[in-house]
């Protein structure tokens, strides 16, 4: 399939596609190839529907490769409103197509492989040739598919080609390079989609975007607090980006992904963004500012010293070299990474893998535990001591697996 996008001709008269696929086989044949000057060139095609044409190049200086090329532009011209399957055996033609016509419109065409062509060749001729294949092809009403063939190889119609583009090196049929012409605006100067420039369209699309949660500038924070955190614990460089997402593979309490997403887009009401009433929701009875993370550490009025102690004593044996955690819950998005073989050993990263998802469970439980048992203090809902909850965390932790996701 063809990098092209296809869209109307405004040169091509519509009518009814040819069913079948056309199998069409182009070449090119030069005399003096070495010298532009006095080098003559032709071009043709033959299909397995019987047709040809075959015609000498005239107007400029030439060379094969441009044969070969002005081949492809003449089965194109002929087979508009064709299903087309074009066989060459020039690799040159064969690159513009599935991607150089592409690249040149994009730079401009500045970068026109010159090498292709004899260096006396007018760049402006060379350049509507190429314009005018890239326009042919856009414009073509029906499948359109190329593949390279060898040449000489036997191959009968591809032979018959060949044949042909030599007979043409004396034909008073031509082709005349100068001539060619593009329309102006057809395609570099204001490409058009469904009658709309696409410069409108473009303003359009911009204009309507919605940017990805992780994209916008409420994230920013977070992900650079994230990897910031992560490096000076770990010694490891990690893109926040492709890791924050994860959040919703945790094997944590449902609900507590959520608020781990919240926590992440500065869309949780607590602290700074509190709307409610009382004061609780703003700031810790210690005084600090109340957020998520000073909800999940020891402060000077909650001691959660009692509960660390029933988390570690629960969870699986650790390898020696397991690496230690100074944050309560950043390392959940990267458990993979951060105990990697090179980082640990092989021996050790193997155990840790087999106890991942258990320890997820277990630290998603420890900190979804805190939250709630936070948030009824905020609403005064009967809030208890930490160490009073070390029985809840134990019963959360020998939750049935079948039963986990829907705590």
């Amino acid at each position: 399939m063809l990098p092209f996008l296809l869209s109307p001709a405004r040169d091509v008269a519509h009518g009814p596609i040819l069913n079948r696929v056309v199998h069409v086989y182009t070449d090119g044949s030069a005399m003096n190839n070495d010298s532009p000057a006095e080098c003559t060139s032709a071009a043709a095609w033959v299909s397995d529907s019987g047709a040809s044409d075959q015609r000498r190049i005239t107007g400029m200086p030439s060379s094969n490769n441009v044969a070969e090329i002005i081949a492809v532009t003449m089965a194109l011209q002929a087979w508009q409103l064709t299903n087309l399957h074009i066989h060459t055996d020039s690799k040159i033609a064969l690159g513009l197509l599935e991607g150089g016509l592409l690249e040149l419109e994009r730079n401009g065409w500045v970068d026109t492989p010159w090498t292709a062509f004899p260096p006396q060749s007018p760049p402006q001729s060379l350049r509507n040739v190429l314009r005018r294949l890239l326009h042919l092809v856009r414009a073509h009403h029906g499948s359109l598919s190329v593949t390279w063939v060898k040449a000489h190889a036997g191959h009968p119609l591809n032979e018959a080609a060949d044949e042909a583009a030599k007979s043409a090196l004396t034909s008073d049929k031509t082709e005349h390079l100068p001539a060619i012409h593009i329309q102006p605006g057809w395609t570099d100067r204001a490409p058009s989609l469904g009658g709309t420039p696409l410069d409108v369209l473009t303003k359009q699309v911009v204009r309507h975007r919605t940017d990805p949660p992780l994209s916008g500038t409420k994230c920013a924070p977070f992900l650079e607090a994230w990897s910031a955190c992560l490096l000076e614990m770990t010694g490891i460089a990690l893109d926040a980006g492709l890791h924050a997402p994860r959040v919703w593979k945790l094997n944590v309490p449902t609900r507590l992904r959520e608020l781990l997403w919240k926590d992440m887009t500065r869309s949780l009401p607590i602290g700074a963004t509190w709307f409610g009433p009382l004061e609780r929701g703003r700031t810790c009875s210690c005084g600090a500012e109340l957020t998520l993370l000073h909800v999940w550490t020891s402060c000077a009025t909650h001691d959660l010293t009692p509960l660390l102690q029933t988390l570690r004593d629960r969870l699986p044996a650790l390898p020696p070299t397991a690496p230690a955690w100074t944050h309560p819950w950043y390392p959940l998005l990267a458990l993979r990474e951060l105990e990697n073989a090179r980082r640990v050993g092989k021996k050790a990263a193997k155990e840790l893998r087999k106890s991942r998802s258990e320890r997820e469970w277990a630290i998603g439980s420890y900190l979804w535990l805190l939250w709630t048992n936070r948030m009824k203090e905020v609403h005064g809902e009967g809030y208890a001591p930490p160490w009073r909850l070390c029985a809840a965390l134990e019963a959360a932790l020998d939750t049935p697996p079948d039963l986990r996701r829907v705590c």
